[in-house]
């Protein structure tokens, strides 16, 4: 009865998906633009496309994008779109649907049950604790690499073609280094269900991922030169960052040493989806375990981990047609059970900020000279983000060369004011013209 009605299901499914985190995070409809979003579109609106394309290419080498991938989405959308919001926050909300899918149809094709599928991508859709993923498009780099990570594995599951799995992987690595997990889950996916190794795959990944950490990763000008990047490596690290992201992950603030447990109660179980997610978790947070925490959102791809447990509790029902009734049950008590996000918590303090900065920016001086000098006699932004005003400035005005004075970078306090072009002022929460 299921498989004659599939499709009518799968639609169905796909409006309740839909509109279960259009409820949820009604957040990502009223974001704007971030600190993030302004350094990560000046980085690629001042690199050429042939550069982006060629870091992409050559995954290996050390590169000042070090996400390229990312950058291309950013170089895109500002190229068509500007600071108009709306289309980012469409393309933001697709993708993290997008992402639900993939990992459905994964659980789908690891399970054999279409219900177990639906069931993944209703739990992955949405995550109360989120919130960077629904507020913040600097979050682009995480949601792709699980797009490619998911993506590949579901390929592989379905083909087992280790080329294209390895392109995946590679698409996966420029877009968040997180995604170098991909081999390692493959090999999993092999061990537990077919009980064999993947040779010729690991071969290939395996001479992608040494080039990747060596090259881009290690070596000169790598991630590992950031100082908010910089591992320390520990067996303690480790467990702090494993109770720091399964907590979250299962709406716990911190959870204590003895409730560790809980993170291998789906092996109870007994079935391979399960055994998958419960070795899946502390596997996937390995790239960021020795790393300052990132939040939840920084161990999305880790996070796939619940979805997968929580549906593979249907495989228990032993007729595949009660367990349509049991999907649509284990969505309603996920939905209860997790919190929804209405808070902008700060965000939009930020974000406004950005966004009277800009328009009336704009109203006030509709050009500007080229290789202008731009007086900011004070500003709305704090020194923790001194370039705020300057990459402001430079993405409306769509001018690297304009030179930005501003309180907040001492390096131009020197400048002479008799030089300046225009110069600006900050009062209730609008900039006026002084010059």
């Amino acid at each position: 009865m299921v498989n004659k009605y599939k499709y009518l299901i799968l639609a169905i499914w796909s409006l309740l998906v839909v509109l279960y985190l259009r409820y949820k995070a009604p957040i990502i409809w009223q974001a704007d633009w971030t600190h993030d979003d302004l350094m990560n579109c000046y980085r690629a609106m001042e690199t050429p496309w042939r550069s982006m394309l060629l870091d992409t290419m050559m995954f290996w080498k050390p590169s000042d994008l070090f996400r390229p991938l990312g950058e291309i989405f950013y170089k895109l959308f500002w190229e068509q779109f500007g600071f108009s919001p709306q289309p980012w926050r469409y393309a933001i909300s697709a993708l993290l649907l997008a992402n639900a899918f993939i990992l459905g149809h994964l659980a789908n094709r690891l399970s054999g049950s279409l219900a177990v599928g639906l069931a993944a991508t209703a739990i992955a859709s949405f995550h109360s604790l989120w919130s960077h993923l629904y507020l913040n498009t600097g979050t682009i780099f995480e949601i792709l690499a699980f797009t490619f990570v998911y993506g590949a594995l579901a390929y592989y599951v379905e083909f087992r073609d280790p080329y294209l799995t390895t392109i995946l992987l590679i698409l996966g690595l420029n877009s968040k280094e997180s995604a170098i997990i991909l081999p390692v889950l493959v090999v999993l996916y092999e061990w537990i269900w077919h009980r064999r190794t993947p040779w010729l795959f690991c071969g290939l990944a395996g001479t992608v991922c040494a080039a990747f950490i060596f090259g881009r990763i290690y070596g000169p000008g790598g991630l590992t030169t950031i100082g908010s990047y910089q591992p320390v490596y520990s067996i303690t690290t480790y467990t702090e960052r494993f109770r720091g992201y399964f907590g979250p992950l299962i709406l716990w603030k911190q959870i204590p040493y003895w409730a560790l447990p809980l993170a291998i109660s789906p092996l109870l179980l007994r079935n391979k989806q399960a055994v998958f997610s419960v070795c899946l978790f502390p596997l996937a947070i390995l790239p960021l375990a020795f790393v300052p925490d990132r939040g939840l959102e920084g161990v999305y791809i880790a996070c796939a981990a619940l979805p997968l447990a929580l549906s593979s509790a249907l495989l228990l029902i032993p007729k595949a047609n009660w367990r349509l009734p049991g999907a649509a049950l284990l969505f309603l008590a996920t939905a209860l059970w997790m919190p929804g996000t209405y808070l902008m918590d700060g965000w939009d303090r930020e974000q406004g900020e950005i966004r009277a900065f800009h328009e009336s920016l704009q109203q006030l001086a509709p050009t500007m000279p080229k290789a202008a000098q731009v007086r900011f006699f004070n500003e709305p932004f704090g020194g923790d983000v001194p370039w705020a005003s300057t990459f402001a400035t430079r993405l409306l005005y769509k001018d690297p060369s304009i030179q930005i004075v501003s309180p907040n970078n001492p390096a131009t306090k020197d400048f002479p004011e008799e030089k300046d072009t225009a110069a600006f002022g900050w009062r209730d929460n609008k900039l006026y013209r002084i010059k």
